[in-house]
């Protein structure tokens, strides 16, 4: 792209211009208040006035301005002799301070005379009525030259039977950008970043959390409205995709089938969106062919919040996930990985520092973030400078009133039309500042990250991308530009940035996630399943859209939380028992269970309770996948009783993996007292029994043999002779 102007004669043309901002400053100053949108459409009188569409967004030689909507009578009279009129300001508004006086309310000279208008039926109470007021803008006389109008759309009538004039009923602002055929200015730069960014759905399990991605994608959809818009809008504009890495990896995983966790979260469901994802997957890669993407950081982390904890590692490794992603699912893309856009525009220095350390040259950053020094008459170039702890970085700097406007947005159709126009109106606004600054001067629009206008609203802004005063200027070509002349003050971090982050006390329950994480990936033979999605997961719960909904957090970190610790986790384990010990030594059989598809490695540690029972260490082998095994641990006894053993995994480094198991023993063993008295018992039994054969032995007769043994009895009171 050729650069008509060069920021010497900027400059020369800001220096004249600086002159009169003494006038202007406080008209300046009042400006952010102005980015609420329009005047109120229901006015005292109880008329509400609805403008639903203004069309050409831009005029231009031979078109037709047509504006349409509803009229409501709000009221308990009757609105009688009503119409709808178009009023037009009779010159061009004269600075973006005047146009946001006008769309405020505060400046009622500019509403012009009448250029059209339609009459309306009698309006009972509560009945509504359309209206559609056309008006070539050829046989206006008021649009000459280069510039924007004020225009007005108001009701007019008579309330009740009272014979008198019609009047002024209900009111809406809106704006009309005029762009003769030759305009007579060179187009000032712009560039847009735009945002597809979701919030996460997908679980650690792989389970969607609910299916409202679907709805999301599908025609009409939230993100299927921004890419399509986007594919319009880059038509004729600059923009840069900044894309979430892992919404892609998500609708690629939908693409393939999913399944959705039911609404009692006891079972699951097949998700209906397949063939959406699909779709929406395919037209955003053939959007992006040869075009800027920016890849976020896996997730979209809350990056700010995670540096202060002093977690820059996580950030990195989202970073590092984030462009490996987008390299795979966006392969023909311009991938943009030196620039990175913080949420919401701002960062504190600490996380300058870091990503600049992480290779980040330049920072999409909200205008207030890097304010100029002085009041200004005109807007300036959004580049400015930074200084981090790795040396220079340039700051990409999106105009605060645009990004107010953007931010505010309308979600229905009702008064979108005339939102979107003022953004329009705002550009041709900038451009008309410095008509003679060309390119030199880019001018950076920013969407919030989960934006979501209504469909309405898109068609309107679209209109920026065809305008003849905008130039298309990447995010890259401006951070290659040389310093504006505008000096600016030091980084600022918003306390209200500040507060909005994830709290300190949700990123500790992050670190314990990790580390349980952590534990568990280090009993597994296969790191390559189970653990990415917890890693990912881990990611996840720190996203930037969590931001402000402290309770959707809790209890997707909760559910997240007992998937870890319960279905994984506790999956391998020791399982509980009671065993009697009967012997002096011997083996207790201890049960290892592993639930899991696939094999670990853990480490068996018995801890008696008592001195009474010493165990000797053992070696574990490999448990595959849903199997049990018995382990059977060398044991001493020392005494008996009843002895608690704690049963414990460990992992092959030796920290503890769950909790302990308590093993209830019972040592029934022979004590050495007890042997010696059975030993004795024992022989004096043997002795008795030899000496009764002895006796009989001798009594029988040597010269008979055949004599049996007398079976008689002994006499009563007879000595038997026992000879020891």
């Amino acid at each position: 792209m050729t650069r008509r102007a060069t920021g010497a004669a900027a400059a020369r043309t800001g220096g004249a211009v600086r002159r009169a901002a003494v006038a202007v400053a406080a008209l300046l100053v009042l400006l952010p208040l102005a980015v609420a949108g329009p005047a109120p459409a229901l006015a005292a009188s109880g008329v509400r006035l609805a403008v639903t569409s203004q069309t050409p967004a831009i005029g231009t030689r031979g078109s037709t301005l047509e504006v349409a909507g509803t009229v409501s009578n709000t009221g308990r009279q009757v609105l009688r002799h009503a119409s709808v009129r178009l009023r037009l300001s009779d010159t061009a508004l004269g600075s973006r301070s005047e146009l946001a006086a006008v769309m405020s309310g505060r400046v009622a000279s500019r509403d012009g005379r009448v250029v059209a208008e339609v009459d309306l039926p009698d309006l009972g109470p509560g009945s509504s009525a359309p209206y559609d007021v056309q008006q070539a803008l050829d046989a206006v006389p008021e649009l000459t030259g280069f510039g924007v109008y004020a225009l007005g759309i108001e009701v007019v009538g008579v309330r009740g039977d009272a014979a008198k004039d019609p009047a002024r009923v209900a009111l809406v602002r809106s704006l009309l950008p005029w762009s003769p055929p030759t305009p007579g200015l060179d187009p000032t730069g712009f560039s847009w970043v735009w945002p597809l960014v979701g919030t996460p759905v997908r679980l650690a399990s792989g389970e969607f959390a609910n299916d409202s991605l679907a709805g999301s994608l599908a025609p009409g959809g939230r993100l299927d409205r921004l890419l399509q818009a986007g594919i319009a809008l880059a038509r004729g504009a600059a923009i840069t995709w900044a894309v979430d890495p892992e919404l892609l990896e998500t609708v690629q995983d939908m693409a393939d089938g999913y399944d959705v966790v039911s609404s009692g979260g006891r079972a699951t469901v097949p998700g209906g969106g397949s063939g959406l994802a699909r779709s929406w997957l395919e037209q955003l890669q053939a959007a992006t062919v040869g075009e800027p993407v920016l890849p976020l950081p896996y997730a979209d982390p809350d990056v700010v919040a995670m540096i202060r904890h002093g977690v820059p590692g996580d950030v990195a490794r989202a970073r590092s996930i984030g462009a490996d992603v987008v390299a795979g699912l966006l392969p023909a893309a311009d991938r943009i990985g030196e620039i990175a856009w913080p949420a919401d525009g701002y960062l504190d220095r600490d996380t300058l520092g870091a990503l600049a350390r992480g290779g980040v040259t330049s920072v999409v950053l909200d205008g207030r973030a890097l304010p100029a020094t002085i009041d200004l008459s005109y807007t300036p170039s959004g580049r400015g400078r930074l200084s981090s702890t790795s040396g220079p970085v340039a700051g990409l700097l999106a105009d605060p009133v645009l990004a107010d406007l953007l931010r505010a947005a309308p979600t229905g159709a009702e008064g979108s039309a005339v939102a979107a126009q003022r953004v329009v109106a705002e550009t041709a606004m900038i451009a008309a500042e410095l008509p003679s600054s060309g390119a030199s001067r880019t001018v950076v629009a920013m969407p919030p990250r989960r934006w979501s206008p209504s469909q309405t609203y898109l068609d309107q802004l679209v209109a920026v991308g065809s305008a003849a005063w905008a130039a298309p200027v990447s995010l890259r070509e401006l951070a290659a530009d040389p310093l504006p002349e505008v000096d600016r003050a030091r980084l600022r971090y918003p306390r209200a940035e500040r507060r909005a982050e994830l709290s300190e006390s949700s990123l500790r329950a992050l670190d314990l996630y990790r580390s349980k994480t952590a534990l568990f990936a280090s009993i597994l033979t296969d790191k390559t399943r189970l653990v990415p999605g917890l890693l990912a997961s881990h990611l996840r719960l720190a996203s930037t859209a969590w931001r402000g909904r402290t309770e959707a957090r809790v209890i997707r970190f909760s559910r997240e939380q007992t998937y870890l610790v319960k279905d994984l986790l506790g999956s391998v384990r020791v399982q509980p028992g009671d065993f009697t010990f009967g012997s002096r030594s011997g083996k207790i059989p201890v049960t290892i269970v592993n639930d899991l598809g696939q094999a670990v490695n853990v480490v068996l540690r018995l801890d008696p309770q008592t001195p009474r029972l010493r165990v000797q260490p053992v070696v574990v082998p490999e448990i595959g996948p849903n199997q049990k095994v018995q382990v059977e641990v060398p044991a001493t006894a020392v005494a008996g009783g009843l002895v608690v053993v704690e049963a414990s995994l460990r992992t092959p480094g030796g920290a503890q993996y769950g909790q302990p198991v308590a093993l209830r023993i019972r040592i029934t063993q022979i004590g050495t007292v007890a042997l010696v008295i059975t030993v004795a018992a024992a022989v004096v039994l043997f002795l008795a029994a030899g000496v009764r054969v002895v006796r009989r032995v001798r009594r029988r007769d040597p010269d008979d043999p055949d004599e049996p043994d007398d079976p008689s009895p002994e006499p009563a009171g007879e000595t038997a002779d026992v000879t020891a």
